[in-house]
């Protein structure tokens, strides 16, 4: 039995590095008798952050909590545990079965997902409470940026639209085999098919997203980690792009200052690995 560590800290779960266009690399994982960590910057979980891209702060600053998720491999088949909140230096389990993350940050509330549904969870009280009365199996979940409304995706990778605080939900029909979610910053809804190529919900239903590999690897998708108001963000192996509305795509370069931000995180991540493996293993 092999258990890993995968951090979800937010927007991060979107970096996953690149080339020389991109932001340089870091090797987390770490060899011990029962525990590894993964480096979070190839996360493949497909949970999302609500950070506002007109904010001053700096692009890695995602505020004091960072969630983890815990999970178990037994014969290549991923077993998940428990999300767990690190804060201060601690990480407290607050979600058993929990694999999906949505950080509502700067506001003190993350949405998270499990085998029976969505809790909220209060970053500052750290209080854990059932959101509505859905009892779907939740492995993503993603909020709007101008409603409370959020979408999920579930264990037979269903999309659902979630209105009514947690009480009602619509089935996303043209979002067919979805494998991973995410929303842009005007609200569009992106999806990763089957096939590992991103798609966008249209009014004359899905798109698949032109420009990109033809046999993409390594995927991703995520609202974009850097000041871009328009599109969301895609990995095909290490090299990222914007994808748009539209259905077109671009390839994005990453500026001096990205990098220096991407550096400090990682630095921030060590520590944070650091004390959360001791803790596990005491």
């Amino acid at each position: 039995m092999r258990v890993l560590l995968v951090c979800l800290a937010g927007l991060l779960v979107c970096l996953k590095t690149a080339d020389s266009h991109s932001l340089p690399q870091k090797d987390y994982d770490t060899d011990s008798s029962n525990h590894d960590i993964t480096n979070p910057l190839y996360d493949t979980s497909g949970n999302n952050s609500s950070s506002d891209p007109d904010n001053s702060r700096g692009m890695f600053d995602f505020g004091p909590t960072t969630f983890l998720v815990h999970y178990v491999t037994r014969d290549d088949n991923k077993e998940y545990k428990s999300i767990y909140a690190h804060k201060n230096g601690k990480a407290k389990k607050v979600l058993e079965d929990g694999i999906a993350v949505f950080d509502e940050f700067p506001k003190s509330r993350a949405y998270l997902g499990n085998k029976d549904g969505i809790y909220i969870y209060d970053t500052e009280t750290e209080k854990l409470e059932k959101y509505g009365n859905l009892s779907d199996s939740v492995i993503g979940i993603v909020k709007e940026n101008r409603t409370d409304d959020l979408y999920i995706l579930t264990e037979d990778h269903v999309v659902y639209k979630v209105t009514e605080e947690g009480t009602k939900k619509i089935k996303v029909n043209e979002a067919e085999h979805a494998e991973r979610i995410a929303l842009d910053w005007d609200d569009n809804l992106y999806y990763i098919g089957a096939n590992d190529h991103p798609y966008v919900v249209a009014s004359d239903g899905a798109k698949k997203i032109e420009g990109l590999p033809a046999n993409p690897t390594s995927v991703f998708i995520c609202r974009p980690p850097i000041k871009i108001k328009h599109g969301a963000w895609f990995m095909s192996g290490k090299q990222p792009y914007i994808i748009y509305p539209n259905a077109t795509s671009k390839p994005y370069v990453y500026n001096d200052q990205e990098k220096l931000e991407h550096e400090k995180r990682i630095r921030d991540l060590d520590v944070i690995f650091s004390q959360f493996r001791n803790q596990i293993e005491e």
